[in-house]
């Protein structure tokens, strides 16, 4: 071991015999200071390192201790100095009390973090609510938060409005729900109340069942929830438009097949009024020209001597799919029945009722007289 010599303060091995700068010997001759641990020889009074005094040692004879000749010396224990012990006892304690109290500065501090995120989580989620329960939990739960009186006036804004949907919900109508949206605008409920208004307009349209009501809904509600289906509904209004040329020709072909073949019970007239058969006349469902003039037939008795048809005025007329997939005219109209008799006291006159099925080449697909 390397020390620092007793004598000249200079670095020399506990092992050599002597200090190879002051001649001073060392081996055997050292010992250690009990106050500071240095090394000392076994002559000096007081310690070079510490200028401690040194209590002296017996220095026996060799006769007195032959074993001591015999026997290696052993080496000194070197123990702690007290001073440098209690010295990192305190800075040990000292470390040791700053690091609990950063810690305890930490979890405070992360602690604080969170219930300031947890206020603005619970801040946000408000703007999404219109409840006011939540409102007054918000307060009840941060009642130091900066929030606490803009969320007070909010929660008694939203506590009339409450009252007034619970009112609204009580009969619902357009007024009504027009009156709410211009009282509590921006509220919460406005897109509830746009679908109310989207249901009533397409609810009226489809009563008017006419094109500008279908027309004043699409207008109103280009994004609605029935667009779909007004779209499709003005679609058939106006495939079901009648032109005026249209109403001409159908009365046309109705006041043709009645005038003759039907009164001059011209069997050519009928066949030209109907494809091969036509449908539910008179109770044939499938009546040919035949069984049309035959029909006709039947009404001269022996006092009859003449038929004569009045188509009425007013055409309910409307597009309608035929059996074979095509468009058609569906008609009904009244028809008035004039027979002339020899004997002036018989009936001359009737009322029928007829719905007939008119395909685009102006044949009568179905024809129903009805008295």
């Amino acid at each position: 071991m390397i020390i620092k010599c007793p004598e000249c303060r200079k670095q020399v091995s506990t092992m050599a015999g002597t200090c190879p700068y002051c001649n001073t010997k060392i081996a055997g001759q050292l010992r250690t200071c009990p106050n500071c641990g240095s090394y000392c020889l076994v002559t000096q009074e007081k310690c070079p390192e510490c200028e401690s005094s040194l209590s002296p040692l017996p220095n026996p004879s060799l006769e007195e201790n032959p074993k001591q000749e015999t026997e290696p010396q052993k080496a000194p224990v070197k123990r702690r100095p007290k001073k440098r012990r209690l010295k990192r006892s305190v800075v040990w304690g000292s470390i040791t009390v700053i690091f609990l109290g950063l810690l305890a500065f930490g979890y405070h501090y992360y602690s604080m973090q969170r219930q300031q995120q947890k206020e603005q989580d619970d801040y946000e989620r408000l703007a999404e609510t219109t409840n006011p329960v939540f409102y007054q939990q918000f307060i009840e739960e941060h009642p130091d938060s900066p929030y606490r009186e803009e969320i007070m006036e909010r929660m008694l804004t939203l506590q009339k409005e409450t009252e007034a949907w619970e009112r609204l919900l009580q009969g619902i109508n357009r007024k009504r729900v027009t009156k709410f949206l211009e009282e509590y605008p921006g509220s919460l409920r406005q897109r509830l109340c746009e679908d109310m208004l989207d249901s009533i307009d397409w609810h009226d349209a489809l009563a008017s069942n006419t094109e500008q009501a279908i027309t004043k809904y699409l207008a109103n509600h280009p994004s609605g929830r029935y667009v779909t289906e007004a779209a499709d509904k003005k679609n058939a209004l106006l495939l079901a438009k009648v032109t005026p040329e249209e109403r001409a020709m159908l009365r046309g072909v109705l006041e043709t097949f009645f005038s003759k073949a039907i009164a001059n019970q011209d069997i050519e007239a009928a066949r030209e009024a109907i494809p091969d058969t036509t449908m539910n006349f008179c109770g044939n469902q499938k009546a040919d020209a035949e069984a049309i003039v035959q029909y006709a037939r039947e009404k001269m008795e022996k006092d009859v001597i003449g038929l004569h048809y009045i188509i009425g005025q007013q055409l309910n007329i409307h597009r309608e799919t035929l059996p074979d997939g095509n468009t058609g005219f569906s008609v009904e109209v009244n028809l008035q029945e004039t027979i002339s008799r020899s004997d002036m006291n018989q009936p001359a006159s009737n009322i029928y009722h007829i719905n007939a099925l008119i395909n685009q080449e102006q044949k009568i697909v179905r024809l129903n007289i009805v008295k």
